[in-house]
């Protein structure tokens, strides 16, 4: 059994150490090696809840235990007219919150420290389906994309639903050590604060999701490092607007990026794509991470689904005793669509305003501390948090479990 992994992204990196920790031969393909991924502006900022470090620590890779970690979130929703509604919660087990130039490196080093097999190059998917009884896809670059096409009728969107402006910026005073701030402006976008740890050490990442055409959007045609004033004075005048708490706890005398090139701008279509694919061979290709599905980040899953799909992928692979042929990938597939299911439902659902039944929630959740609690906390499940969300009905069961005037 040989397995060929391309792609170095989360998912790529947590399935080859797990296979190289359950004795299965396995070989990374990947464009770069660790200062490749060390080097370079940032492409995600992921918040990786507690069930994937729990993966991490089975590895043996889990780190920064303490420097990097969200413990609490500040959510307000704005209305049409008056206050915004606002919670606070503790997040538990709390997020890790580290810049994958650090992070992948990390799990990337970790594998080949103990004898793990790279390949450095653009990978000549022939060769690797030749060398290997499985190739698995986690790379989402437009060349590998193509060999699993769009699944329509679970891709209702044509191009993005937020127009993303985020960056790694100094001078940001938190309101509460390690408390992440989230903002939700219906019809507008969302406006995120999340304590960091970049290559620089800790900092802030600030995030404008906007709405297509909507004021969010305006900041996200300016170039920060051609004119960093106008960019700023931009950042500066929506905070005002739609966040001003926020605004008050900027120093503008400290306020800037980290460095150059350390602002990230652009849309990401939702897409899920048909998970696996025959190869001319014969030999069949599976595909996980941002090869198979890309999610807005809006609820911050896109790193733990990916952790979720190798482990589980890891466990299907080292339980079959037959050919890696299309029947074991369309099982493969179907099973690990079992979870990424939900994920996908709740990501797409929180693109739209929130429907009434979700508004409740938000209501008991600024009365009662309970209830905030487990709502985000539910973003370490994201099945149970969607049981929640999807239904009145299923709401009401949520709230049923905090007796005492949450209704």
């Amino acid at each position: 059994m040989s397995i060929g992994i391309i792609g170095a992204g989360i998912s790529g990196l947590q399935l080859a150490l797990r296979l190289q920790q359950l004795g299965i031969p396995v070989t990374v393909h990947s464009t770069q090696d660790a200062d490749g991924l060390r080097s370079g502006s940032p492409k995600n900022f992921p918040a990786r809840f507690g069930a994937t470090q729990d993966r991490e620590k089975a590895l043996g890779v889990f780190d920064w235990p303490d420097e990097a970690r969200v413990l609490a979130w500040s959510v307000a929703v704005s209305a049409p007219e008056g206050p915004p509604l606002e919670f606070e919660a503790t997040l538990t087990p709390p997020s890790s919150v580290v810049d994958f130039r650090l992070y992948l490196p990390h799990l990337f080093e970790a594998f080949t420290s103990r004898g793990g097999e790279v390949v450095i190059g653009a990978p000549d998917l022939g060769a690797v389906a030749r060398e290997h009884d499985l190739v698995v896809v986690a790379n989402g670059d437009r060349s590998m994309r193509d060999l699993f096409p769009r699944v329509p009728e679970l891709s209702p969107f044509g191009g993005p639903q937020r127009i993303i402006t985020t960056g790694i910026y100094r001078g940001i005073v938190e309101k509460s050590p390690n408390q992440l701030d989230l903002r939700l402006i219906p019809g507008v976008g969302e406006i995120f604060q999340i304590p960091f740890l970049s290559p620089k050490g800790r900092a802030n990442v600030l995030a404008f999701e906007a709405v297509p055409g909507g004021p969010l959007e305006s900041v996200s045609h300016l170039d920060a490092d051609a004119d960093p004033a106008k960019f700023y004075r931009e950042v500066l005048t929506l905070l005002e607007q739609f966040m001003p708490e926020l605004r008050e706890r900027v120093d503008t005398g400290e306020f800037a990026t980290i460095g150059p090139r350390e602002v990230l701008q652009g849309g990401v279509t939702p897409i899920v794509r048909k998970g696996w694919a025959t190869l001319p061979n014969g030999r069949c290709a599976l595909a996980i991470g941002d090869a198979w599905i890309t999610n807005d980040p809006l609820t911050a899953q896109g790193a733990n689904l990916g952790s979720h799909s190798a482990f589980a992928l890891a466990d299907l692979i080292s339980a079959q005793t037959g050919p890696f042929d299309e029947s074991f990938c369309r099982k493969a597939s179907d099973s690990l669509w079992e979870h990424a299911k939900p994920v996908v439902e709740w990501s797409t659902a929180f693109l739209a305003p929130p429907p009434p039944h979700v508004v409740g929630l938000f209501q008991a959740a600024a009365r009662d501390r309970r209830v905030a609690d487990a709502f985000v906390s539910n973003f370490n499940d994201p099945v149970a948090m969607w049981q929640t969300l999807s239904s009145p009905a299923g709401v009401d069961g949520f709230l049923a479990g905090f007796p005492g005037g949450t209704r």
